[in-house]
């Protein structure tokens, strides 16, 4: 009982939101595969599209692909490199990032406990930016209820971008949401995600997000 309340309070915070700096709609769509290879081995990629303005209004994207290792224990690493593009005005630019990841899975009782530690090193076509470094931590449970005939089971995640280059810690993603089995090494995820950002030391703004998501394990 304790759990559930904890995490109906979360949802309350996340969805009340803070009106008080500029706000934004959109979407986050993603796309996740992860192909076990012989041994310990796999490969894992993670893709995103991104709207802003409402829905109809796409400004970022990116394919990744990434080699792992399961540790053992529930630890994982993975060393990989990611290709995004962003709408800046009328144009798009390219922004490349190698990184690496440190994961840990477990269970929590009957929840399921999983937090990812990732380091990325980005630089920018043109020089549109100067390069930076960042590292982001990302923590998710799921809850072990299950609502309809889905089986789907509630969801909460949240992120924090701390940038090592100049602006500190400057993202915070807060999601919330159901997934559930679809069939065998297929999950699909629907939810909410309150994203807070800013930037040179400036007030945070927040846009609200529609999120979805398909994961492939094979």
């Amino acid at each position: 009982m304790n759990a559930r309340l904890l995490l109906l309070a979360l949802t309350g915070w996340l969805t009340a939101g803070d009106c008080r700096a500029d706000t934004d709609t959109g979407s986050a769509h993603n796309l996740i595969v992860k192909k076990d290879l012989s041994g310990d081995w796999y490969l894992a990629s993670r893709n995103l599209l991104t709207t802003v303005n409402g829905f109809d209004d796409l400004f970022f994207g990116y394919v990744d692909l990434n080699l792992g290792y399961d540790l053992g224990g529930g630890w994982a690493v993975e060393a990989g490199y990611r290709h995004a593009w962003l709408d800046i005005g009328e144009e798009w630019r390219e922004e490349y990032r190698p990184s690496a990841i440190l994961s840990y899975r477990t269970m929590l009782g009957d929840w399921s406990f999983a937090n990812r530690h990732r380091l990325e090193f980005r630089t920018f076509e043109d020089d549109l930016a100067p390069e930076r470094f960042r590292y982001r931590n990302e923590t998710r449970l799921v809850a072990p209820w299950e609502f309809t005939s889905l089986n789907a089971k509630p969801f909460l995640e949240e992120e924090f971008f701390y940038e090592f280059t100049d602006d500190g810690f400057n993202f915070n993603w807060l999601t919330t949401g159901l997934r559930w089995p679809v069939c065998d090494g297929v999950v699909a995820k629907l939810g909410y995600r309150w994203q807070a950002s800013r930037f040179g030391g400036g007030d945070w703004n927040h846009r609200h997000q529609l999120v979805t998501g398909l994961l492939f394990f094979f």
